[in-house]
């Protein structure tokens, strides 16, 4: 058991470590936009996305799953260019707009930019998502769930075929109100006390 955590808190800090190691590079690739760095960075990202998926592939489907998109985001923010110059030309002439022309180029750049950037941060999000349902997925719980393990005994039919109980048995669904009916299939089991 010792060993089995020791493994796990091993595996959590090696993902954390190429999760940081992700957005860094993919940053840089979206700060500096010229052909080989690139090229560099989706090299760099593909073979470290490629061992982090592989790594949360043991985790679990839904690890791998969010982390794949994750991922597969933050290759895609790198690829769409930004080096694209936005000039009066390539502006649509019958679009309607009250700003004048240097006021649109400046909006499309900044919107351009601003699109990259939450990318990056969409990207990141996920894998962070990912590494909370791999690693700490009781911080994704409801409150008052269902736990896996009972507190008391289940009775099976197939193991105790014989039963305790006399010949007169009582629906459940007598013994309840009408708004006690309504909610009663959220619920597997019933714990029903009567007369102590």
């Amino acid at each position: 058991m010792q060993n089995e955590t020791s493994n796990k808190h091993h595996r959590l800090g090696i993902n954390v470590t190429i999760a940081a190691t992700l957005f860094s590079i993919a940053y840089f690739g979206i700060t500096y936009q010229t052909h080989f760095v690139i090229f560099f960075t989706e090299f760099v990202l593909v073979g470290l996305s490629a061992w982090f998926i592989l790594s949360m592939k043991k985790e679990g489907f839904g690890p791998c799953l969010i982390s794949m998109l994750g991922c597969a985001i933050l290759i895609l923010t790198v690829v769409v260019p930004t080096d694209i110059p936005i000039t009066e030309e390539t502006l649509d002439p019958t679009s309607f707009s009250t700003a004048t022309v240097s006021e649109q180029i400046a909006y499309l750049e900044y919107t351009r930019e601003f699109l990259k950037q939450s990318g990056l941060y969409v990207g990141l999000l996920n894998i962070s998502i990912a590494l909370l349902l791999a690693y700490r997925p009781t911080m994704l719980y409801a409150k008052n769930r269902v736990p896996f393990e009972y507190p008391y005994p289940l009775w099976d039919s197939k193991k105790n075929s014989d039963t305790k109980f006399s010949s007169p048995v009582v629906k459940v669904r007598s013994l309840l109100t009408e708004k006690e009916k309504w909610i009663i299939f959220r619920y597997k089991f019933l714990l029903v006390s009567i007369d102590n």
